[in-house]
C-alpha cells in the first residue's frame, strides 16, 4: 500500500466527500477518485458506498480508517525524522589524515574519488594533521573523518574509531647513506642507527611497535624526535644521516613518493603498523566515507610491494 493511497483514503474517510477531500489534498476530484479505486482493488473490497449526498464507509473502510490513521501518523513522523536527519548531513565533510603521500595516494584519494561518484552532493575539505590534532578535532566536532596513524587513540565521545588494516614498514635513507644500496634490510641492521620519528606530542605511542620489534631482535633502537609531521621527520632525519620508517603500500612506491631517498623493505617478519579510521557517529556520509577508506586501505595493504 502506497503512502499517497492511504493519505487519500483517510482524507476521504474524514470528510466523507470527494470534493472536500480533493480540496484538502490540493488534487483534482478525478485523480482522487482514481487513487481510491486503486486502493480498493489492492484491498479487494469496497471502502466506500457512493450516494448522491456523499460517501459512507463500508465495514472494511471503517476498519482501515481505525488502523490506517495511526499508521499514517507513524509513517509521516518517520519520514519527517528522516528528512530532518538528511538536512543535518553536512554538505562539506571535513577530513584529516596522517600525513604521508603513501596514505594520500594509495588510500584516501581513491576513497574520495569513489565517494564523489556515489554521493556527488557532498564535497570534501582535506587537511594533513598529526594524530594528536585529529583526536582533539574529532572530540570538538571540527573533523568528520580522520585517517590516523599508529599511536595511542583515546576514546572520543560521539566518535567511532576502527583499525582499517596493518601495513608493512620500509626504511628510508638519503641516497648517500651507507645502507642506500641494500635491496632488503634485516631489522638487526638498524642496530646503532639513529631512527628519525615524530615527536611524542604529535603521535603519542607511535614508536611502541618499533621498540618492541627491536627489543625482540636484542637491541634498543636509537630514536630521536625529528618533527611534528612525517615530512619534517624525513627531511631532518636525512639531513643528519638518520634512517626513517614509512609504510609502503603497493608497488612503485620507491620511485614515485620518496624522491631523493632510498626506500628499502625490511626482511620478514619486519614491522607492521596499524592504520585507523575514525568518523563522527552522527553523520551517515562520514560513516560511508570511513567505510570506503577502510576498503581502500585493506586493498592497498594486500598489494604486493615492488
Amino acid at each position: 500500500m502506497e503512502l499517497r493511497h492511504l493519505r487519500t483514503f483517510l482524507a476521504a474517510a474524514e470528510t466523507l466527500s470527494i470534493s472536500a477531500a480533493a480540496r484538502r489534498l490540493n488534487v483534482t476530484q478525478p485523480a482522487l477518485s482514481r487513487q481510491i479505486r486503486e486502493l480498493e482493488r489492492e484491498v479487494g473490497h469496497s471502502l466506500f458506498v457512493r450516494h448522491p449526498a456523499g460517501l459512507r464507509l463500508t465495514a472494511t473502510g471503517q476498519a482501515l480508517r481505525e488502523r490506517g490513521a495511526p499508521a499514517l501518523a507513524k509513517m509521516e513522523a518517520a519520514l519527517s525524522f528522516a528528512q530532518g536527519e538528511a538536512a543535518r548531513e553536512p554538505a562539506v565533510l571535513r577530513v584529516g589524515y596522517y600525513g604521508t603521500m603513501v596514505i594520500w595516494s594509495r588510500v584516501l584519494a581513491p576513497a574520495l574519488e569513489k565517494r564523489t561518484r556515489r554521493q556527488p552532493e557532498v564535497t570534501y575539505a582535506v587537511q594533513e594533521l598529526t594524530n594528536a590534532q585529529m583526536i582533539v578535532a574529532l572530540r570538538d566536532g571540527a573533523l568528520d573523518v580522520a585517517v590516523l596513524g599508529p599511536g595511542d587513540l583515546p576514546n572520543a565521545p560521539g566518535v567511532t574509531i576502527e583499525t582499517a588494516c596493518e601495513f608493512p614498514v620500509s626504511v628510508l635513507v638519503a641516497l648517500d647513506h651507507p645502507l642506500a644500496k641494500k635491496r632488503q634490510l634485516a631489522l638487526e641492521e638498524l642496530r646503532g642507527q639513529e631512527i628519525a620519528s615524530l615527536s611524542p606530542e604529535s603521535a603519542p605511542g607511535r614508536d611502541r611497535a618499533l621498540i618492541a620489534a627491536c627489543r625482540a631482535a636484542d637491541f634498543t633502537p636509537r630514536i630521536f624526535s625529528a618533527g611534528a609531521t612525517f615530512q619534517e621527520a624525513l627531511l631532518l632525519g636525512a639531513q643528519r644521516g638518520a634512517v626513517g620508517l614509512a609504510g609502503t603500500f603497493g608497488a612503485g612506491i620507491r620511485s614515485t613518493l620518496f624522491p631523493g631517498l632510498a626506500c628499502i623493505p625490511l626482511k620478514p617478519p619486519g614491522i607492521l603498523l596499524p592504520l585507523h579510521v575514525a568518523h563522527a557517529k552522527s553523520s551517515v556520509s562520514a560513516r560511508l566515507l570511513a567505510e570506503t577508506i577502510g576498503v581502500e586501505a585493506r586493498r592497498a595493504a594486500a598489494t604486493k610491494r615492488a
